[in-house]
């Protein structure tokens, strides 16, 4: 090649590298900005299956806590997680009302219904009692984080628990939940008003 033509040959390039120079910094720069930008994903909803139940909260007000409470036995005994009769742990139900109620007795009273209907199985006393005693647990003491109910039920070899609470000043509410204790996920749960005792 000659002097003439390595000449010419530069300048061309050098003329395109002016030219074409600023693009390529412009397309450098937002390749660059594109893969520092924020990434969204979509959120997918929960298929049917894998949703826990909508609280069943009626617009009825009953006239007392046992009209509210054979609302909720009604409710139950409708679902479908109790098909079958599994192994059920019924736990007392809790007021937190302020008001007394016999909550024992209605507890009582809810889980003989439910063997007696041959809708669960339950845990039988003595081995609940062998496993609170092995825990540490109080009679009266009632476990409130999801992840220990879980690891209790499963220890008794229950399949669902039956929990129940009492709020409210006047409505009453009686709110009622059975927790599938593989999952730790509420299969069934329905809450009742009632206006007196």
């Amino acid at each position: 090649m000659t002097g003439m033509s390595i000449t010419a040959a530069h300048h061309g390039i050098m003329t395109l590298c002016r030219v074409r120079l600023p693009q390529l910094l412009v397309a450098a720069v937002l390749l660059a900005l594109a893969g520092c930008a924020p990434r969204h994903q979509s959120v997918e909803p929960l298929p049917e299956s894998n949703r826990p139940p909508a609280t069943l909260e009626t617009q009825v007000l009953h006239d007392n806590m046992d009209h509210a409470m054979r609302a909720a036995v009604d409710s139950l005994l409708a679902s479908d997680p109790l098909r079958g009769s599994p192994v059920t742990l019924v736990q007392s139900i809790q007021n937190v009302s302020g008001t007394y109620f016999p909550t024992p007795a209605y507890s009582e009273q809810l889980q003989a219904g439910l063997v007696s209907s041959g809708r669960i199985t339950p845990v039988p006393e003595a081995r609940i009692q062998a496993v609170r005693q092995s825990l540490g647990l109080g009679q009266n003491q009632t476990l409130v984080d999801p992840a220990t109910v879980v690891q209790y039920g499963r220890m008794l070899g229950a399949q669902y628990q039956l929990s129940g609470k009492l709020s409210g000043k006047g409505p009453y509410r009686l709110h009622l939940q059975l927790m599938d204790l593989h999952s730790g996920v509420i299969a069934w749960q329905d809450a009742e008003r009632f206006v007196s005792r």
